[in-house]
């Protein structure tokens, strides 16, 4: 896994492509270590202006996301607000990317297999996709919420999301 990452992560920083216009991406995803839980999101995603640092992100993408989650009652809705810097780098054939940014939680999650205590949490993401069209595309990615320390137990959740994007 981790020469995964580290090929990616090289992959991302030869030659990207210029930022591309706004898009709207639809993400669908279901907990790795627990198949009961889902998540859907909605976002808009904004290219920034090329910069010549290669730590400046390429994209800002502001989201929110609805959740299903098991609880003690029966299977219960979270909600979230989240923002992400997106790191960006397009082909001709499609795109790598990795983002991460502060997720805002309706409520905490605390069940057998997912822990998060804090309604503050954080998020990163790795994902490869395809150019379906000149205007859409579709990827599969990895992503991680935990709260970073912030409260204990801080169990965090992994997800394997699909997504679809649409050029604005």
């Amino acid at each position: 896994m981790k020469n995964l990452l580290l090929a990616i992560a090289l992959l991302c920083t030869v030659a990207p492509a210029a930022a591309s216009g706004p898009e709207l991406t639809a993400h669908f995803g279901r907990a790795t270590g627990n198949k009961d839980v889902d998540i859907a999101r909605l976002a808009y995603r904004h290219p920034l202006q090329p910069d010549a640092r290669w730590w400046w992100p390429t994209h800002v993408q502001l989201g929110a996301s609805a959740w299903w989650v098991p609880d003690i009652s029966g299977t219960t809705h979270r909600y979230d607000a989240n923002a992400s810097a997106i790191w960006r780098a397009e082909r001709a054939w499609g795109y790598f990317e990795g983002g991460f940014g502060p997720y805002l939680l309706s409520s905490t999650i605390s069940n057998r297999t997912t822990s998060l205590p804090s309604e503050l949490q954080f998020g990163s993401h790795l994902s490869i996709g395809l150019r379906l069209s000149a205007r859409a595309t579709a990827g599969i990615g990895l992503q991680h919420i935990s709260n970073a320390g912030i409260k204990q137990p801080n169990g965090g959740i992994d997800f394997v999301l699909f997504s679809a994007s649409f050029a604005l």
